[in-house]
C-alpha cells in the first residue's frame, strides 16, 4: 500500500514528451490519481498521448504525473488533462512537469496555452498554474432563461435548416472567421455535433452559409444548453444572430425544456446585449480562464 512505500525521488525522475506506449500507464494513472483534471473524452486524451502532445513524469517504471494538450489551432492549445499520483506533492510534481509541457508546446509551434477548469479542479490546480506563470485572461459567464418568449424572429430572408455532414467544411471555415483561435471549435467537436442531429442549424442567405448554432439537451430534455451561435463577421447586423437565437428558443419550446442556458466571454458585450434582450439573465457563475504566453 502507498503509505508503506518510500516516496519517489522527483529529482531523479524522468520528465519527457509522451509516447504511444504510454497510453496504458496514463490510463491507469487517471483511474488511481490522487488529483486529476480531465476536460476531454478518453479518445482525445489517448490521441494527445500518442501524438506527443503531453508531458509525463516517470520514476523507474512508475508513471507519477501527466499533462496533456488539445490539438493546436493557430498556435493556441488548451490544457485538457492533468493527473498526479497520490505519492507526489502537487507543487513539487508540477514544478518538474509544467516546464516540460512548455517544451512540448513549443515543439508543436504553440505560443499560447489556455486553461479553464471546474470548481473542484480550480481549488488545487489554478493556484499552482498561476504560480507557474499562467495569468487570468477573462471569465466565461453563464446566462439562463426560463420561458419561451421570443421578442423578434430576425431576418425573414434567412433560411435556417438542419446541418448535414456535407456542411462540415463550410462550418469549420465559418468558425475560424468568427472567433479568436482559443475559442475555435475543430472537427473533433463539430463533426460529432452535426452527426448527433439534435439541434445543429445553419443559416443561409443568398445561397451562402452565413451562420450556425448548436445546442445540447440534458436531464431528459428539461435543460437545453446553447453551445454555439456564430455569424459571419461580414454579415453581422442583418438579423442573422436573432434568427438563430429565435430558432433555438423555438426548439426548447418544442421539446418542453424548462431551462435554457448559454455561456459567453465576459468581454463579449455585444452578444450579452442580445441575450439579455431575449430574456436571458446572468446567473452570477463565472469560470476563470487562464493563459500562459510562451
Amino acid at each position: 500500500m502507498w503509505p508503506f512505500r518510500k516516496p519517489p525521488n522527483l529529482n531523479a525522475a524522468v520528465v519527457r514528451p509522451s509516447q504511444p506506449d504510454d497510453v496504458p500507464a496514463v490510463s491507469h494513472l487517471f483511474r488511481s490519481a490522487g488529483r486529476r483534471f480531465l476536460a476531454v473524452g478518453g479518445a482525445d486524451l489517448y490521441a494527445a498521448i500518442e501524438h506527443g502532445r503531453a508531458a509525463v513524469l516517470q520514476f523507474d517504471q512508475e508513471m507519477l504525473a501527466v499533462a496533456a494538450l488539445s490539438r493546436p489551432i493557430t498556435q493556441v492549445a488548451w490544457l485538457r488533462a492533468l493527473a498526479l499520483s497520490e505519492r507526489v506533492q502537487p507543487n513539487a510534481a508540477l514544478a518538474r512537469l509544467l516546464p516540460a509541457l512548455d517544451d512540448v508546446a513549443r515543439g508543436h509551434t504553440i505560443q499560447h496555452l489556455y486553461y479553464a477548469g471546474d470548481e473542484q479542479s480550480d481549488q488545487w490546480l489554478r493556484p499552482l498554474l498561476e504560480h507557474a506563470g499562467y495569468a487570468h485572461q477573462t471569465d466565461v459567464v453563464v446566462y439562463e432563461k426560463r420561458g419561451w418568449d421570443i421578442p423578434d424572429y430576425g431576418n425573414a430572408h434567412v433560411q435556417v435548416r438542419p446541418a448535414h455532414a456535407v456542411d462540415l467544411a463550410e462550418v469549420l471555415q465559418l468558425d475560424m472567421r468568427c472567433f479568436e483561435p482559443q475559442w475555435v471549435k475543430d472537427e473533433g467537436i463539430l463533426a460529432p455535433a452535426i452527426a448527433d442531429g439534435s439541434f445543429f442549424m445553419t443559416a443561409e442567405l443568398d445561397g451562402q452559409v452565413v451562420g450556425y448554432s448548436y445546442a445540447t439537451s440534458h436531464f431528459g430534455g428539461r435543460l437545453v444548453h446553447l453551445v454555439r451561435i456564430a455569424v459571419d463577421p461580414s454579415q453581422r447586423g442583418r438579423g442573422i444572430g436573432v434568427r438563430l437565437l429565435a430558432e433555438f428558443v423555438s426548439y426548447a419550446a418544442e421539446i418542453g425544456a424548462g431551462l435554457l442556458t448559454l455561456n459567453t466571454q465576459a468581454y463579449n458585450y455585444h452578444a450579452q446585449r442580445l441575450y439579455r434582450w431575449f430574456g436571458f439573465t446572468p446567473t452570477g457563475e463565472r469560470q476563470p480562464v487562464l493563459c500562459r504566453w510562451l
